[in-house]
């Protein structure tokens, strides 16, 4: 009898070593019995442009010689590129969308979403449909097989689907100037009645015509050369500002930097009303932007800053 409970024991076992050795091999979509991670990006891939367009917009983020480039005009903005990516490389699957719920989401991802296409060159590494509802912070993701899924990024809250929406005026450097301080010949301030130029000379910077303190003036100098705006505007947001009044009036400043080659770039800022946080710009590619005022304020020196 203990003869034969044995070999049961032993039959038994053996099955349940079989069966473990061929599940990886059942695909069995219950649950999250699905790859979570079939549309993360992961970190080895080499991609060269990602493809967003929707309905509002249509932009394209390519690499280019070194640098991230939106819609093959503006820079990339950094802190923009890192969240980005990290959405990208951080994407999970959560769950499948209920059938009941299937096909009207799946046409609402489609037609409200954004089509995403990642690619080294040529070759399509990633494509799905993206939308999410921003009141109820949820996000979907629609494959080529219009499978759905709600989608998440483990461990945070976040309206994942928000970033392949914003408009291009949201994906660009916010930095107003090109030159570093490795190109820069001159950077100059002009007021209605004062200016004062930065220049370099001697294998430094200098004020010219006055003496300056060395770490005040490079301090200065690399707040002017670095400056941001805080916001670029869009079509219809410039009735809203105003910008067609304010701009009619003379710049309160003009910031303008040459390169070493010969090029030149300018910043016009337009005061506001009082009671108004901002600053109206005018980039040097002629778009219009915002800057807020205290922190502007504080970087716009003049020569009797450094007596």
């Amino acid at each position: 009898m203990q003869k034969q409970k044995n070999i049961r024991l032993l039959l038994i076992l053996g099955g349940l070593i079989t069966l473990l050795t061929l599940l990886p091999y059942f695909k069995v979509r219950k649950g999250l019995d699905i790859d979570k991670r079939q549309f993360t990006l992961n970190p080895e891939t080499v991609i060269t442009d990602v493809v967003l367009t929707s309905k509002k917009n249509a932009n394209k983020l390519s690499y280019v010689q070194g640098v991230w480039q939106v819609n093959d005009t503006y820079e990339l903005d950094p802190n923009m590129r890192d969240v980005f990516f990290s959405v990208l490389s951080q994407l999970e699957i959560r769950k499948e969308i209920p059938q009941s719920q299937k096909d009207s989401l799946v046409q609402l991802i489609k037609t409200e979403g954004t089509e995403v296409k990642i690619l080294n060159n040529s070759e399509l590494v990633k494509h799905y449909f993206i939308w999410g509802d921003s009141e109820l912070q949820t996000s979907f993701v629609l494959d080529e097989d219009d499978n759905g899924y709600m989608v998440h990024i483990p461990g945070y809250r976040s309206f994942v689907a928000g970033i392949f929406q914003v408009p291009t005026s949201d994906w660009r450097s916010r930095r107003a100037f090109t030159a570093m301080f490795t190109n820069l010949n001159s950077l100059k301030i002009k007021y209605p009645t004062d200016s004062i130029e930065f220049r370099y000379k001697n294998s430094f910077f200098e004020i010219v015509g006055m003496e300056a303190d060395s770490t005040q003036l490079i301090t200065s100098l690399e707040n002017l050369l670095f400056l941001q705006t805080d916001q670029y505007l869009v079509e219809e947001e410039l009735v809203k500002y105003e910008v067609e009044a304010v701009t009619k009036n003379t710049p309160m400043v003009l910031i303008s930097t040459s390169k070493l080659s010969g090029a030149t770039e300018y910043v016009r800022i337009f005061d506001t009303s009082k009671n108004q946080p901002y600053f109206i710009g005018l980039s040097p590619d002629s778009s219009f932007c915002l800057f807020n005022k205290k922190r502007l304020v504080k970087i716009l020196v003049k020569k009797s800053d450094f007596e």
